[in-house]
């Protein structure tokens, strides 16, 4: 199946530039992707209609949206208190994503720094954060990152449990766990994996935060086998797949001819 390439806003906009929303603006037609994921970010709270405003007058095609990654804490490891907040914060992100135009959305279940404690927690609330993003439109997507346990056996828990759920499969984050010939090879694999994270890695992960995969590369630049993936996605049907290695310098510039010929590769390959 041909595949939408789509590139993570997260690969231009970032600390260096100060989350500065409008560079989507700015480089959306120089960035040759079929369109965009939106980084959700929490500088951007408290912003929300604005920037969605922005985005759309300025006809950004975005279609798929990454959730803030800290309200996995809040909703995981948390008291009610910290739930109720997160769950708060889990919709303002599916209004932002139905606001954009996101059909789809990537969200961290757990996180591998503090799964032990986590993951539990979580599966329990997932009924009600399908509900939330059924209700707005938004397919959820959980995403197999990093965990002390298995990230295949928890997706396998959520999709025998979920009939209908997709999930987010993710080339850095496979690797790292040791499991991407276990997603190629699954049952899963033809039919359950509805978008796709594209990345690369050197085998490190950041100082003192196991799991978290750092600094992310483009591909070829690090340990993952592409060709082996080209192989496996295309008996994917999954038809959405994002780009997340980023291109920005510390002075918060970027390389928008290296995000192309990136993105130019995986449109040959995929």
């Amino acid at each position: 199946m041909e595949k939408q390439i789509l590139c993570s806003t997260g690969t231009i906009v970032g600390r260096a530039n100060g989350f500065d929303h409008r560079l989507i603006i700015k480089y959306k037609d120089e960035i040759e992707a079929d369109g965009f994921e939106l980084m959700m970010l929490k500088a951007f709270y408290g912003r929300l209609p604005e920037i969605a405003e922005e985005l759309n007058r300025a006809d950004v095609p975005i279609r798929t949206i990454h959730f803030e990654k800290d309200i996995t804490a809040l909703l995981g490891l948390g008291d009610e208190e910290d739930r109720r907040e997160g769950l708060r914060l889990f919709a303002d992100n599916v209004d932002m994503g139905r606001a954009v135009g996101a059909k789809k959305a990537v969200f961290h279940l757990w996180d591998g720094r503090f799964s032990a404690e986590q993951v539990e927690s979580g599966i329990l609330l997932l009924e009600t954060l399908y509900e939330i993003c059924e209700k707005r439109g938004v397919e959820l997507l959980v995403e197999g990152v990093p965990c002390k346990t298995s990230p295949y056996a928890l997706v396998c828990e959520i999709a025998e449990k979920y009939l209908s759920s997709r999930f987010t499969f993710d080339t850095r984050h496979s690797d790292f766990m040791g499991e991407t010939d276990t997603f190629f090879e699954s049952p899963l694999w033809q039919n359950r994996i509805g978008h796709i994270h594209v990345s690369d890695y050197s085998g490190e992960t950041a100082e003192g935060m196991w799991g978290v995969t750092r600094p992310i590369l483009h591909p070829g630049e690090g340990l993952i086998d592409f060709e082996k993936f080209f192989t496996a996605a295309a008996r994917c049907a999954c038809d959405t797949v994002t780009l997340e290695s980023p291109v920005m310098f510390p002075d918060g510039t970027h390389d928008i001819l290296k995000l192309n010929r990136t993105l130019s590769l995986l449109k040959k390959n995929l």
